[in-house]
């Protein structure tokens, strides 16, 4: 979303307001230099960084599942996503890319949604998007959880997870709409999870006999495998099975299309159209594919004679609870299988405890009398507990927060008081090896029983935002000063309070992972302007500070208009015809 310039007319402001505003623009250019931050990495640091950087023969990703840092070489990189996109199942070679072409079909179905006043000029212009759109990324990661012996290159290079960067291509925004609609539509199943917690208190009130046992599933590719013409088939059912006047079906349909069948794509300098299923990458891709399983599980569980006493699915992992035999369980799981050549399932089941999403569900020592389960925190192979260290350059609130609310989700998870310990005990030898002390430890867990009484007095919260740095955090303890002595002890504003709510600086995984493969070899292309160009949506009058809206999109190519440069040395303004 463009950033709003929008202020306040001067004139409607109360006196205390002017004043506050006065004393922080004081304050603000008196203490400006303090945002001149030094970076706190050593020499020896930075020119490390700057090597690996630089280093165009090694590729850094995070692994699939867990925290885990994966350093492949180029080459094997680059022949694990070459065997996934040479498989013409789901890829298909382009001798150049196709997304400028696409911008005028997106422009053609948004002028439509306007004309017909499904959305006004505003949100017209934010879904055309950037007026040269950026090409979409192909990059994969590694599934270190898998079996070794099972990787592409058996005990040296894992298998990889697809994934489209789809971030500000020219059908980003249009996907961020679509998603709107399809989202309150994907979860009208029975078998709808929403998360771990909403999992737990739906298993917590079963009473299950003592002959059953857990199963779980999960289908393997689900976001590849959607066929295209069969996944917008089931939009369009939908659309009619819950009605909306408000809703442009006819034109979300075709947006639809357009994001599924011309999604093209760059890796290490070949282009790629994906020909079946949708990307990772698209904002509506978790929304259309629980559309699709609800629709597979829905005909799929009639054709099932001897049904699962509980069915319930997150995506694509399925948790059930069944009281038939064990050759009617796998009848069942055959059945399944069988019913979408392009759907393929993965199962285990066990009579006294099941895995599922961050959960082990276990029948515990009351279950013979009360046949109720249990629930522990479950943590999984590839959870190497890289939480953030304890020295890094974080507010001190930030710790204390991490810990704090890994404690709430192990008190909400944990049923008895021993798992709970069990968990914590697991977490605590993690931070105390990343410099947290046992007695800031202690302290965590000592204000964790406080959190109810504050979230009883709560207020109303106004965020001042600033990127995280020693001097920030100097003039944001200016300004709420500033707020407190003129607004709140004048009687105004007293339930609302100033709040420091930072953002992040760039870490080692901005600096090192990216999407592109860097080329070995420089290239010979001119240097992109496009880089250093920035579209302004308003302009100032320097003098009489009268604001102007530039209603018109521009590029560096565009003519006939006026083009202003600001220097250092200079200004200066020329016409480009």
């Amino acid at each position: 979303m463009p950033t709003s310039i929008w202020t306040p007319d001067t004139d409607q402001l109360p006196p205390e307001i002017k004043t506050l505003i006065k004393k922080d623009q004081q304050d603000f250019y008196k203490h400006f230099k303090l945002l001149d931050e030094k970076t706190n990495l050593t020499l020896h640091e930075q020119r490390a960084l700057r090597e690996l950087t630089q280093n165009k023969h090694i590729i850094i990703k995070p692994a699939d599942k867990g925290s885990t840092v994966v350093i492949l070489g180029r080459d094997q990189y680059v022949m694990k996503a070459k065997r996934q996109l040479n498989d013409t199942k789901y890829y298909k070679q382009l001798r150049k890319p196709i997304y400028l072409n696409t911008v005028p079909k997106v422009h053609k179905m948004l002028a439509q949604l306007h004309e017909k006043k499904f959305i006004n000029e505003k949100q017209l212009q934010y879904l055309k998007g950037d007026v040269e759109p950026r090409l979409r990324r192909f990059y994969i990661l590694p599934k270190i959880h898998k079996d070794p012996k099972n990787w592409t290159v058996p005990f040296k290079v894992p298998a990889g997870r697809p994934i489209v960067a789809d971030c500000g291509s020219e059908t980003y925004q249009t996907a961020e709409y679509l998603d709107y609609f399809l989202n309150p539509l994907s979860v009208k199943h029975p078998s709808y999870i929403k998360d771990t917690y909403h999992f737990v208190n739906i298993i917590k009130t079963l009473t299950i006999p003592s002959n059953s046992f857990f199963f779980s599933i999960d289908i393997e590719s689900l976001y590849t495998n959607i066929d295209i013409s069969a996944g917008m088939r089931l939009i369009k059912n939908i659309f009619i099975k819950y009605p909306d006047e408000n809703r442009p079906d006819g034109e979300l349909l075709n947006l639809l299309e357009i994001n599924l069948k011309r999604n093209d794509f760059e890796f290490n300098g070949e282009y790629f159209l994906q020909i079946k299923g949708t990307a990772m990458g698209k904002r509506f891709a978790p929304s259309y594919a629980n559309i699709f399983m609800a629709d597979w599980e829905e005909k799929a569980l009639q054709k099932c004679k001897i049904k699962p006493l509980v069915y319930l699915r997150y995506l694509d992992d399925i948790f059930g609870i069944c009281t038939n035999s064990k050759e009617e369980f796998l009848t069942f799981i055959k059945i399944l299988d069988t019913h979408d050549s392009s759907i393929h399932l993965k199962y285990t089941f066990h009579e006294r405890s099941i895995d599922f999403l961050d959960t082990t569900v276990y029948k515990g020592n009351s279950f013979e009398k009360n046949f109720d389960f249990q629930f522990t925190r479950l943590f999984k192979d590839t959870d190497t507990h890289s939480l953030l260290f304890k020295t890094s350059f974080h507010p001190q609130h930030t710790h204390k927060g991490l810990v704090k609310s890994q404690l709430l989700r192990f008190r909400r998870i944990c049923t008895q008081d021993e798992d709970f310990r069990g968990a914590m005990k697991v977490l605590f030898s993690a931070l105390r090896h990343r410099g947290y002390s046992r007695s800031f430890l202690r302290r965590c867990v000592k204000t964790l029983n406080d959190s109810e009484q504050k979230q009883n007095n709560v207020q109303e919260m106004i965020p001042l935002i600033k990127i995280f740095s020693t001097g920030s955090k100097k003039i944001n303890h200016i300004i709420k000063n500033n707020f407190k002595q003129i607004i709140t002890d004048q009687g105004l504003l007293r339930k609302h309070q100033v709040i420091s709510a930072y953002r992040q600086n760039k870490n080692l995984r901005d600096y090192l992972v990216k999407a592109k493969v860097q080329p070995l070899q420089q290239s010979q292309t001119h240097t992109n302007l496009q880089d250093h160009f920035i579209r302004l949506q308003y302009i100032q009058n320097r003098v009489d500070k009268n604001i102007f809206k530039i209603p018109q999109t521009f590029t560096l190519k565009s003519k006939n208009c006026v083009c202003h440069f600001l220097c250092k040395m200079e200004t200066s303004i020329y016409w480009r015809n």
